[in-house]
């Protein structure tokens, strides 16, 4: 079956790698029937077909496809290997919020932590429950060098086997090639804005921008970040301008100004509703007096 469905992670923290390997199956082997493992099973196919179960759900896995299995479910083979079949599997865990949806939407965090680094507080990969490899060499081999890093020392596999992990995960994640419109708009939209966060912008110069209707581009923005362009402006503006207080001595009035508001009052009422204290209070809290930023 065609699983339209994604695994959506809030990140960071980022799942890690438990453990991997390559298997072959016989002609006439069963896959294991299993229930509650408490990681996430991936199979990714090199030969032969496996013909796998989880709940209510089936599927019929060929070469350069991809399954993700949950935890705590009941995993289990429909029937036996017809031929030699070989396929790539790992487990891997997350510390943090997970769910199966049909939309690539951005998970909300049960609590909101001060960063240095835009969206870091909140961000979510995507990974397809089921996919069909566009280029399934490029990550057999990622796979092989995966696989390759956990016969190391420890001391040296440890690093190396989670930074190859990565990259597997963002080989494996709902990519360009995959993207809906709308989310390829909502990614273009995204760059503009930041790009042009200084300029006067507003919904009717978006449309115009992009060629497309304003209920169109709120939409999209709200499909993927889960809120209107000028949301997300307001929301990247206001981050700029905490760099600047801890960055700069700049005046308040020139920091508005910089990050494109038009009135100090505003400026200061959007930065307290984000972080709860005005803009000069925020500055104090890191600043000694007499002080200049670093």
């Amino acid at each position: 079956m065609t699983e339209t469905a994604f695994l959506s992670f809030l990140v960071p923290p980022f799942p890690y790698f438990i453990e991997g390997n390559q298997t072959t199956y016989k002609k006439g082997q069963w896959h294991p029937n299993r229930y509650n493992l408490r990681y996430f099973d991936v199979i990714i196919m090199k030969e032969g077909y496996l013909y796998l179960g989880e709940e209510d759900k089936k599927w019929r896995l060929s070469p350069g496809e991809v399954l993700i299995l949950e935890p705590n479910k009941h995993h289990f083979p429909i029937e036996p290997s017809a031929n030699d079949t070989v396929f790539y599997w790992f487990h891997f865990q997350t510390k943090d919020k997970w769910c199966v949806q049909k939309e690539q939407k951005s998970l909300d965090p049960d609590q909101q932590v001060p960063t240095l680094h835009y969206y870091s507080e909140n961000n979510t990969i995507h990974l397809p429950k089921y996919q069909k490899l566009v280029n399934p060499n490029e990550l057999y081999n990622l796979l092989n060098l995966l696989l390759e890093s956990t016969v190391k020392a420890r001391s040296l596999a440890f690093w190396e086997t989670q930074q190859i992990f990565m990259k597997v995960l963002q080989s494996l994640e709902y990519n360009q090639n995959n993207q809906s419109s709308t989310v390829q708009l909502a990614e273009q939209i995204e760059i503009y804005l930041k790009q042009n966060y200084k300029e006067p912008i507003t919904n009717k110069s978006l449309a115009t921008h992009f060629h497309v209707h304003e209920n169109y581009l709120a939409r999209c923005m709200k499909q993927a970040f889960d809120c209107t362009p000028l949301e997300y402006l307001a929301i990247y503006r206001i981050e700029q301008s905490r760099l600047l207080l801890l960055k700069t001595d700049w005046p308040l009035h020139v920091i508005s100004e910089e990050i494109g508001f038009s009135r100090l009052s505003y400026f200061s009422q959007c930065f307290k509703t984000k972080y709860g204290l005005s803009p000069a209070n925020y500055r104090k809290q890191y600043w000694k007096q007499n002080e200049s930023p670093s």
